[in-house]
């Protein structure tokens, strides 16, 4: 890194080459790949405590329908005490069983969320990797174009110096256009995928209802 010019304009020129444009690419992409790679983590680990809550969950089910039974033939036999064990025992149970409930529904809630920041790290990565191979492809063609027009063009360095200018400033209108447009069309790209994918389920939902509803005629 050279020691005049601002840090932006050093990225800047660094950036408009094929090799340090890939390295940036590379940089921001290996970025996401690890966040993913954190995220994936947690997924499963949130995903391990709702199998080990769900197994506790039933257990506890099998338990409190047990305790029913005890108690039912303590009444029987008229030994109260024994009936009033049970019911301690029952009650324990019952608040486990709603503590964990309440916890499965936070975690499960959480799992949601995860898998949701997953996909949509999925969708940008791939997003990022094939805007890299378009914009290196794109400054290796500039790169060609320059050196013909460098061997071609020696008696009018001028006019050339006149057209760069220009095309730099087409090139930078053209990024800030397209910047734009792919900030809006990802906007919307959200909101629809998340339409279609509710329409998705209210159809399925009704074709549901409906076999149950033909089933039960």
């Amino acid at each position: 890194m050279r020691a005049s010019g601002t840090a932006d304009e050093i990225i800047g020129n660094d950036a408009s080459t094929p090799d340090g444009a890939k390295a940036y690419y590379n940089s921001i992409i290996w970025k996401k790949e690890d966040t993913y790679t954190k995220t994936n983590s947690l997924y499963t680990q949130v995903e391990g405590k709702i199998q080990n809550y769900e197994t506790q969950l039933r257990q506890l089910q099998k338990e409190n329908m047990q305790m029913d039974l005890s108690v039912a033939s303590c009444i029987d036999r008229n030994d109260d005490e024994g009936a009033k064990v049970y019911l301690a025992r029952q009650q324990e149970i019952t608040d486990k069983i709603e503590t964990i409930k309440t916890t499965l529904k936070e975690l499960k809630e959480n799992r949601d969320v995860q898998k949701e920041n997953l996909t949509a790290l999925q969708e940008e990565i791939k997003s990022l990797k094939a805007e890299k191979d378009k914009a290196v492809f794109t400054l290796e063609a500039a790169e060609t174009v320059k050196s013909l027009q460098s061997a071609t063009s020696a008696s009018s360095q001028e006019e050339d110096r006149m057209l760069e200018k220009v095309r730099e400033g087409v090139q930078k209108t053209k990024e800030q256009a397209d910047g734009t447009r792919i900030a809006y069309k990802n906007s919307i790209d959200v909101q629809m995928k998340r339409l279609d994918k509710k329409m998705k389920d209210e159809e399925l939902q009704k074709k549901l209802d409906s076999l149950k509803a033909a089933k039960k005629k």
